[in-house]
């Protein structure tokens, strides 16, 4: 009987095995560098110039991801990432399922005054938050499995069928993802 405790307690932690934050986490070092040699390698050639000429946005994915631009940290090039996005409360949210080890984040640390975004047709240098507190990104992380259930599966294993968001803790979650706010100017600011 013990086994089977220690089975469903294991099961209840976050990241599962299968979910891309456990692979990049978890996973060996080649397996890591495997995966993303594979996911820059599809932006760079299809992604990215895809929204850039705004083949994209036709097809309706502006309303799931963006373009970030920033500038890097050390090359002080240009630098572009598609990021999966949700708006809450008003404010559009990015997750680094990387945390701090995700080269898009540490360029926006770093130049935090050249960060630009364009969703869709619409773009626009933000004010950026990074969400610091726990209980914040825990009520973030709430709204995602509730309202977006196969990408919380995608990302770190949260199964739909048996996964309760009342029940479950999310909170070996909060020291692994990094949630960024990234407001847009008020149209007031701009006239």
């Amino acid at each position: 009987m013990p086994d089977s405790n220690l089975e469903k307690e294991h099961d209840q932690e976050f990241p599962r095995p299968g979910s891309a934050i456990y692979n990049m986490i978890k996973s060996n070092p080649e397996e890591r560098k495997k995966t993303l040699k594979k996911w820059k390698r599809m932006n760079k050639y299809l992604t990215i110039p895809f929204y850039r000429i705004r083949l994209l946005p036709l097809f309706g994915f502006g309303r799931v991801f963006l373009l970030l631009t920033t500038i890097g940290r050390k090359s002080g090039k240009i630098r572009r990432t598609p990021l999966e996005y949700h708006r809450i409360d008003g404010k559009i949210h990015i997750f680094s399922g990387r945390g701090e080890e995700a080269d898009w984040l540490k360029n926006l640390r770093a130049n935090p005054d050249k960060v630009h975004v364009r969703y869709g047709f619409h773009s626009f240098k933000p004010k950026i938050e990074i969400i610091e507190d726990n209980k914040e990104k825990e009520k973030v992380l709430h709204w995602y499995v509730t309202k977006h259930p196969k990408a919380a599966k995608m990302l770190f294993g949260w199964d739909p069928k048996r996964d309760d968001p009342g029940q479950v803790d999310l909170s070996s979650l909060e020291d692994i993802i990094t949630i960024i706010k990234l407001q847009e100017p008020s149209t007031e600011q701009e006239s």
